[in-house]
């Protein structure tokens, strides 16, 4: 990190304007020159300076120290280690606090966004970006590339895909730079291609999977590879390849087996059941839809309702409308059990609601439903594919009421959106 980076960057932590920081010691302009890498300063003033600003640079050990146990707990993050990473927290921030070393207070800072995300802590990984993005003009590259970084996985996690994808793509350009290790060049490519997979550019996801895959084996990380062959066998199906996406699918199962990661088996489960269905193998699709919600027992909720849907989608299809039922209220159940569950996860209040109302005979307010709330919040969130099919459920019933103007008007909103999918 450049001096000048380093003195701006202490100041704006300490929250002293330029005035203050240089009052009694230097002038003004040349604090400015010195905070722009234009001027070097003699010993003097730099101690009386970081005198000032109460914090002084780590050198030898102590550097040593502090940045391989940051690095080391942001291992155990990148792995979802997450009993490791709250057993790591309390040390590493004490070991940064002690070192007095402004690196060490904002590498602490950057990780702890991190490790509030891997805790589902959204709201207080908002707030803890926010100050580092106060000091951002002064931080130099290495600590931007983890600011991008993580700032595009709170994105993601708040369902904005393509800022995720913006701020993965500047982390990208920054990593360049510097060698980085394996398993952090396979998370990087991996998060690139989770987020090109959700605004549907099958292609790039193909190619930032398979990067991911190759460096993960080359580290023998069975779970990040098993993660990448999940995303590969979803890009296959989308490209119309099904029998190599359950190939995929069998490899990720393969790996995930050897881990031991229930986790990971219940996805595996819950794509086999999708891509079984499409294959029109009805029995064997509900079988590992049933495996999926057996891993997914202790999931989070909504990585149990999105199987629960897939259920009772397949068995529509299958015409088994008393099993569907059955599995449409297994998920309001979970839903009214969960605090606030149908305000949280309003899309799958949305879902459940059509289908009981669907599999209990329609009528108006199946109409008003799909209308009024179902279709334009789908289309909001530019989920297509769900906006699509539901504009297609009110064109069959309007078609079922001999309504012809209104049925061709939504048929063709569903080929639309439909369209609209294929172009993301």
């Amino acid at each position: 990190m450049k001096l000048g980076d380093y003195v701006k960057l202490a100041r704006l932590m300490k929250g002293l304007t330029q005035e203050e920081a240089a009052d009694g010691i230097i002038s003004v302009s040349y604090l400015s020159k010195i905070e722009n890498n234009q001027a070097t300063p003699s010993k003097d003033v730099l101690d009386l300076l970081f005198r000032r600003l109460g914090i002084c640079q780590g050198e030898g050990k102590t550097a040593a120290s502090w940045r391989e146990s940051v690095m080391d707990w942001y291992k155990t993050m990148v792995a979802r280690e997450v009993q490791a990473a709250r057993e790591k927290h309390e040390t590493v921030r004490q070991l940064c606090q002690e070192s007095n070393d402004i690196e060490a207070a904002i590498y602490f800072q950057l990780m702890y966004v991190r490790y509030l995300l891997l805790l589902r802590d959204v709201k207080g990984a908002e707030a803890a970006a926010r100050s580092v993005q106060e000091w951002y003009e002064a931080l130099d590259d290495a600590m931007r590339y983890y600011y991008w970084k993580f700032l595009g996985l709170l994105y993601y996690c708040q369902e904005k895909y393509d800022d995720a994808l913006q701020c993965y793509q500047k982390a990208e350009r920054l990593s360049g730079e510097e060698r980085r290790p394996g398993w952090e060049k396979a998370d990087l490519d991996y998060l690139l291609a989770l987020s090109y997979s959700r605004t549907w550019n099958v292609f790039s996801c193909l190619r930032y999977a398979e990067q991911a895959l190759a460096l993960s084996q080359a580290e023998y990380d069975l779970r990040r590879s098993a993660e990448c062959h999940i995303l590969l066998a979803i890009c296959y199906r989308r490209c119309g390849e099904i029998d190599k996406a359950v190939d995929h699918c069998l490899l990720a199962q393969k790996a995930a087996r050897m881990v031991d990661d229930r986790r990971l088996l219940g996805i595996v489960e819950h794509n086999l059941g999708h891509l079984k269905g499409m294959k029109r193998q009805y029995r064997e699709a509900v079988q590992h839809y049933e495996n999926s919600l057996i891993y997914k027992e202790d999931a989070p909720l909504d990585a149990r309702l999105i199987t629960l849907l897939s259920l009772v989608r397949v068995h529509c299809d299958a015409k088994h409308y008393r099993k569907a039922s059955m599995a449409v209220e297994e998920g309001w159940k979970q839903l009214e059990q969960a605090p606030n569950g149908a305000s949280e996860h309003y899309e799958y209040y949305l879902h459940f609601s059509i289908y009981r109302l669907l599999l209990s005979g329609e009528g108006e307010a199946f109409e008003r439903l799909l209308k009024h709330e179902a279709i334009p919040y789908f289309q909001r969130r530019k989920e297509y594919e769900d906006a699509a099919c539901y504009a297609e459920y009110l064109a069959d019933y309007y078609a079922r009421l001999r309504q012809y103007k209104q049925a061709a008007h939504y048929y063709r909103l569903s080929c639309e959106l439909l369209r609209k999918r294929e172009r993301r």
